[in-house]
């Protein structure tokens, strides 16, 4: 019976477990698909301008400098927004499939995996939205006259101040430590639980049905932890 009770507690922490981390992989997949739609508006923004013929002709009159700075932010933009959402698409789809096709173990291993690439796409995002930034102060400068360019720069560059400390302030109230989320929850070990309790009631003289009763609201009180 002992054995039983062990393989029943452990079957219903590890099915919590995997509750937990369902719930962890739906937040991050939702979270991928927001900022990949994010970024292809923004490229969309970016080719629009790019290929845009009246900048070009403006740019191909101005200075080497203005070109390269023209050409160079509006390209960086769309390479890191396009990097942005293929690897958001990537990530979203592989990741699921993974989890439930994988190998035991597969929805920690992949759930691990997508909190590592989201890093990676949020700084490709923030680079492109940097990039595209700059590149309106750019065009304001190409288009507008002094005082209409001199007013659109500051604009862009007070909203950008914003944005950069809303972003800290953000991350700082939501940021979670080294000891925080769903990776540092311990597994119980249900069979050396369960062998010192049987040990303990036995040795105070409990009958085998009440040991029997305890066992089952020890099972309940488990899978309610987690």
């Amino acid at each position: 019976m002992l054995a039983a009770d062990r393989r029943a507690v452990d079957s219903e922490l590890q099915a919590q477990a995997v509750q937990i981390k369902n719930i962890e992989m739906e937040n991050l997949d939702r979270y991928l698909q927001s900022i990949g739609t994010q970024a292809s508006l923004i490229t969309g923004f970016a080719v629009t301008i790019a290929l845009s013929s009246d900048l070009i002709s403006l740019t191909n009159q101005s200075s080497q400098l203005v070109q390269f700075l023209h050409y160079g932010t509006i390209i960086t933009c769309l390479s890191l927004e396009f990097y942005c959402v293929q690897n958001s698409t990537l990530v979203s789809v592989f990741g699921p499939t993974y989890a439930l096709n994988g190998p035991r173990g597969s929805m920690h291993s992949a759930v691990k995996a997508m909190k590592e690439e989201r890093m990676t796409i949020l700084y490709a995002f923030g680079g492109g939205a940097v990039m595209f930034g700059a590149n309106v102060i750019i065009v304001a400068w190409l288009i507008m006259r002094t005082v209409s360019a001199v007013l659109s720069t500051l604009i862009v560059l007070v909203t950008g101040y914003f944005i950069s400390t809303s972003a800290h302030r953000i991350g700082q109230k939501f940021y979670l430590g080294e000891n925080m989320g769903t990776d540092e929850i311990k597994k119980v070990k249900a069979g050396e639980y369960l062998d010192g309790v049987r040990v303990m009631e036995t040795s105070r003289g409990i009958d085998e049905r009440k040991i029997e009763r305890g066992l089952n609201v020890l099972r309940n009180n488990s899978g309610q932890s987690l």
